[in-house]
């Protein structure tokens, strides 16, 4: 399974299944939306039927529907828990980095904290990544 951010607003699921496609089976695939208004979140997820075909995207850079988008191994949740990294999504598009991470310092010491940025408006897209120093 892999997470792909950095999607265009307007790109399609099934322009990413095609997309992919070329690396291996792709057997599932979704692209986020916000719940009230449609709008693409600007990520998704896709599964491939082997883990080889992971391996194959990874080895090289993506530009989708004129974007330069972001595919990562997607970490299973009972791993996540262990890297101390977590997703932190439903982010208001008014929030600016600074607030994110010292909101969440004081759930312990951060290691990193990215609020991931539209480049067109520098707004919040609703989520961002945060690791701790420890798992817990």
């Amino acid at each position: 399974k892999m997470f792909i951010g950095g999607l265009d607003w307007d790109t399609t699921e099934d322009r990413l299944k095609e997309y992919f496609s070329k690396y291996g089976e792709v057997i599932d695939h979704t692209i986020m939306r916000e719940s009230s208004t449609g709008r693409s979140r600007g990520f998704g997820f896709l599964t491939f039927a082997t883990s080889k075909s992971v391996d194959d995207v990874l080895k090289t850079q993506h530009v989708l529907d004129g974007k330069v988008i972001d595919p990562k191994r997607a970490i299973p949740r009972d791993e996540q828990d262990k890297t101390g990294k977590i997703f932190v999504g439903g982010i208001a598009p008014e929030v600016r980095p600074k607030e994110f991470e010292e909101f969440f310092g004081k759930f312990g010491t951060i290691i990193d904290a990215q609020l991931m940025l539209d480049k067109d408006t520098g707004r919040s897209r609703g989520f961002g990544f945060v690791t701790f120093d420890a798992p817990d």
